[in-house]
């Protein structure tokens, strides 16, 4: 398997079963991006701040690896997530090791959950943690492959 692919695939957060990352996988933290992931378009929907309390209230250590240099700290505060250091330096292992070491957990018994490959998912799986891919279908690079693939088989004119 590619380190740039990930273990399971979603559109939205809220798809994830918590139930299977706990128990079958017996994930204990869940390490989130925070632009692309849980903030869309500047936006923090519903359904992920009750994802996040879902996770909280079964027991997950929630934290974010961010490569951004400004978070939204009203977000983070919505979420009750405490503000950790900013530009991480994604896909090196180290801040995920760190970031493990930090919430006193084995990478093993880590998820991260992001919507970049290179620097979520390739990180994710050099540091032996389990990776959660997030499609977002309105992403730049998404709608370039959709086009693409489209002029593939023969439609030319796409706007």
């Amino acid at each position: 398997m590619s380190l740039f692919e990930p273990k399971e695939s979603y559109i939205r957060i809220s798809d994830i079963s918590l139930k299977y990352l706990k128990e079958t996988l017996k994930i204990r933290g869940l390490i989130f991006d925070f632009d692309g992931t849980l903030m869309r378009d500047h936006k923090l929907s519903g359904s992920t701040i009750n994802f996040i309390k879902r996770a909280k209230e079964n027991g997950f250590k929630i934290s974010i690896l961010s490569n951004n240099l400004v978070l939204n700290h009203q977000a983070l505060e919505e979420l009750d997530i405490p503000i950790i250091d900013k530009f991480a330096l994604k896909p090196l292992k180290k801040p995920f090791l760190d970031m493990a070491k930090r919430m006193k957990l084995e990478p093993e018994k880590i998820a991260v959950i992001g919507n970049n490959k290179l620097t979520d998912i390739f990180g994710a799986n050099r540091a032996k943690m389990y990776s959660i891919f997030i499609q977002n279908l309105n992403s730049f690079f998404f709608r370039r492959n959709v086009k693409n693939r489209l002029k593939q088989r023969g439609i030319k004119h796409i706007d």
